[in-house]
């Protein structure tokens, strides 16, 4: 009985890339939330190019511009494929779901 190593490189290399892209997915989706909170007042960039929260008070809620929805659907779509992307993974890997 020998070991395939090919076949052992193959899901090797499959198991890295599917990893990469879950956290990369996964943090593009934080980043996305984080501009949406930026645009909606709720942080502010300030002059020394730190982070803090908004001095000019909190958000009105039914104030959100256009830029801070889209970033949020975005953020949630990569939510969803980042949560998609494991629940295939979890599905290949038990066989009582086959």
């Amino acid at each position: 009985m020998g070991i395939d190593w090919f076949a052992f490189l193959t899901v090797a290399i499959v198991s890295l890339v599917g990893a990469c892209f879950v956290v990369t997915v996964y943090s593009i989706g934080l980043r996305f939330w984080s501009a949406a909170d930026t645009r909606a007042g709720k942080y502010t960039v300030k002059d020394d190019g730190t982070v803090g929260p908004a001095t000019d008070g909190f958000p009105v809620p039914g104030a959100a511009n256009p830029a801070m929805r889209w970033f949020r659907s975005l953020s949630v779509a990569c939510f969803v494929v980042s949560g998609a992307a494991v629940l295939y993974g979890i599905y290949l890997i038990v066989p009582q779901f086959h």
